[in-house]
């Protein structure tokens, strides 16, 4: 993360402009990202793409500031980092998901710079948030109807799963008569910048199968309890469980990990993220899912995150990382009880097949789904 640390000080607001940004003339094309926040959405969809466009010969990238506003922010309450010199030096500008009308903004944007194209960049299915997610009390009726209003702004609007690109593209056909709005399909990438000056991979060496459970929501996390259950009666001392996530508010989780004697590790900023993550010396991780539109329409970037570290995961049928698992190769695809059981049964009795399976994920990663040659000059076709 050093790359990443050295950017944060310098968007400083304390520096000047000429200090956070170079627009000197050059026949690049020109992409500015504004105010990303912080966490992973943050990181993987403008902060890391950035970094790696300024590796390129024909794109250069600026990112406004490094943000820890909450979702529901107005643009108008940082448009300050819109200054007018950067809105005309850039070719596009790559916005978050916003909630509040900003046709003024687009207006005052397109007078200064009339070819300019406008990006969003959609991080969740807005539409589909189950009611059960904090979020979703956030979501007021009015605020979808100005998220949706503001795609129909957008030239071009950004999404991280193909389903959900195909979701979006009918609904702002369908709803939006008078947009011309397309959505592409940019893939989340793993970058070298995120792992800089990290420790060597921390294998486990407890002879007990460690399991992990990563950031689960609710509703996903509980219908897995029989499964959870069965495994520490069936292997007992054969296996640690551990969780690493935000504290449950909720009673039947914070009472489901206790009963399953949980070793319990609370999420971290997400600049020590993935240290954290290494530290864990995490064998495999499951990733329960249950059906919904909500969930066929995530990203995947748990996966690619787990991939990096070389660990293997057995996920739910119904969990959108089943697209890029080659079963026994990479990692479990498991629906009934038994199956997950299965693939913790094989785990344990056979040592070399986490070997492999983590040296395959290592590979497999960095060479489909990093910033590579190849990824980078399909990432740039994008912004022509």
């Amino acid at each position: 993360m050093r790359r990443i640390k050295e950017l944060q000080e310098r968007l400083n607001p304390k520096n000047s402009f000429e200090q956070r940004f170079n627009i000197e003339k050059d026949d690049k094309i020109h992409l500015l990202y504004v105010s990303p926040r912080l966490n992973a959405t943050g990181y993987y969809r403008m902060i890391a793409p950035a970094v790696e466009i300024n590796k390129t010969t024909t794109h250069r990238a600026i990112v406004t500031s490094i943000e820890r506003y909450d979702f529901s922010s107005r643009l108008s309450d940082f448009v300050n980092q819109l200054d007018e010199r950067l809105i005309t030096w850039a070719d596009y500008i790559i916005l978050p998901a916003l909630f509040s009308d900003v046709s003024y903004l687009v207006r005052a944007i397109k007078t200064l710079n009339p070819t300019i194209q406008l990006v969003m960049d959609v991080d969740k299915n807005y539409f589909a948030v189950p009611d059960t997610f904090p979020l979703s009390r956030k979501l007021t009726q009015e605020k979808l109807q100005s998220f949706q209003f503001n795609l129909g702004l957008m030239d071009l609007v950004t999404v991280a799963n193909k389903p959900f690109q195909n979701f979006l593209q009918r609904l702002i056909d369908d709803r939006l008569e008078n947009a011309n709005t397309l959505v592409q399909h940019i893939p989340s990438l793993v970058s070298r910048f995120g792992y800089e000056e990290m420790l060597p991979i921390q294998k486990n060496k407890t002879g007990k199968l460690r399991i992990g459970i990563i950031k689960p929501t609710e509703e996903d996390l509980l219908p897995l309890k029989e499964v959870l259950f069965l495994l520490r009666k069936t292997f007992e001392d054969k296996i640690e469980i551990i969780y690493f996530g935000k504290p449950h508010s909720s009673k039947e989780v914070a009472k489901l990990l206790k009963d399953l004697d949980c070793e319990i590790h609370n999420t971290v900023s997400f600049l020590n993220y993935f240290e954290k993550l290494n530290s864990l010396q995490l064998d495999v991780v499951l990733l329960p899912s249950i059906e919904s539109l909500f969930n066929r329409h995530q990203n995947n970037q748990l996966y690619l995150e787990l991939s990096v570290f070389g660990i293997p995961v057995i996920a739910s049928m119904y969990h959108p990382a089943k697209l890029l698992i080659k079963e026994e190769e990479t990692g479990f695809i498991a629906s009934e009880v038994p199956e997950w059981i299965e693939a913790v049964q094989l785990l344990i009795t056979d040592k070399e097949l986490i070997q492999k399976m983590s040296s395959a994920l290592i590979k497999e990663v960095w060479r489909n789904a990093s910033y590579s040659a190849k990824n980078l000059k399909e990432f740039n076709s994008m912004f022509i």
